[in-house]
């Protein structure tokens, strides 16, 4: 197995790929860049393309690949390839046509077609060694990682231990998901992680799946302190208490902030920690003249 480091050492809005070989060979994402995709195929000449959801840091090369090599969860196989309805998919309308430009022109991506889709429990056998697709909702609903039992080695995909924590800025993604995925793949015990923006990660397994799963926590916690006075959504995504800055894609970076500190804020009304009350929020001991 060998990692592949996409540009900036795999962060976004570029991701690590790998490459598995037996007898035969599989690459696992293409959002690598197309030089480094360009050298992968001219080397192995991968007789599998797997990519591990639709997000486009995961499949912008995929074009450069044959259709019938392409493999597409089946959750998504219906969008992902097709720049404007995965637009639809993933982004507000107001920010779909920036999204759209930012993804083409950056990332390089180009429309392609994915023959083949897999779904949880699928095996891809390479011959010598195989390895086994890992539904893991929360990040997309279509989100998969992948487990080589023979080598005790997991693909995490985006469930990547960063120390920014877990991403969940599609209206489809889902915090309680989220956690039962990292639980899930944290159960498999392994001794090695191959993380889609982190590389690969040897020390410290157990607690660095702790660390991602408590950043949701903390998040809240963070939100919590700060409704001790009413404060609207805006208030909330000024903060940034998820991103804590907006260094660049000023305006997609807040678009999603604002889905992220939803998401919690619908949890915290759900369990009577926080009140909504004419456009805002404070949490459920705040006075009612507070702010």
């Amino acid at each position: 197995m060998f990692l592949v480091r996409g540009r900036n050492n795999g962060r976004f809005p570029s991701s690590c790929s790998a490459v598995i070989r037996g007898e035969r060979t599989a690459l696992v994402d293409a959002g690598c860049g197309s030089e480094a995709l360009a050298g992968i195929a001219g080397r192995w000449k991968p007789d599998i393309v797997i990519l591990s959801h639709g997000h486009p840091d995961h499949c912008s090369g995929a074009h450069l690949f044959p259709a019938d090599r392409l493999w597409c969860p089946g959750e998504s196989i219906g969008s992902t390839g097709n720049l404007g309805l995965m637009a639809k998919r993933y982004v507000h309308p107001y920010l779909r046509e920036e999204w759209m430009g930012f993804v083409a022109g950056e990332m390089g991506f180009r429309d392609f077609t994915a023959n083949n889709s897999f779904g949880g429990g699928h095996r891809f056998d390479l011959g010598s060694i195989g390895f086994e697709a890992v539904h893991c909702p929360g990040h997309t609903e279509d989100h998969y990682c992948f487990h080589v039992p023979e080598a005790g080695i997991v693909l995490s995909t985006d469930i990547d231990l960063s120390s920014f924590g877990p991403w969940y800025a599609n209206e489809e993604s889902d915090i309680e998901r989220f956690r039962k995925s990292i639980d899930l793949l944290k159960g498999f015990k392994p001794g090695c992680v191959v993380s889609a923006h982190m590389g690969v990660i040897r020390q410290g397994i157990d607690e660095r799946f702790e660390r991602f799963r408590k950043v949701f926590d903390e998040r809240e916690a963070r939100i919590i302190g700060f409704l001790e006075r009413p404060a609207g959504i805006d208030e909330l995504v000024d903060r940034a208490f998820i991103y804590r800055k907006y260094p660049n894609y000023l305006r997609l970076l807040r678009g999603w902030e604002s889905v992220m500190v939803k998401k919690h804020l619908d949890r915290l009304v759900e369990r009577g920690l926080v009140r909504l009350e004419r456009g805002k929020y404070a949490t459920a001991e705040a006075g009612e003249g507070s702010g």
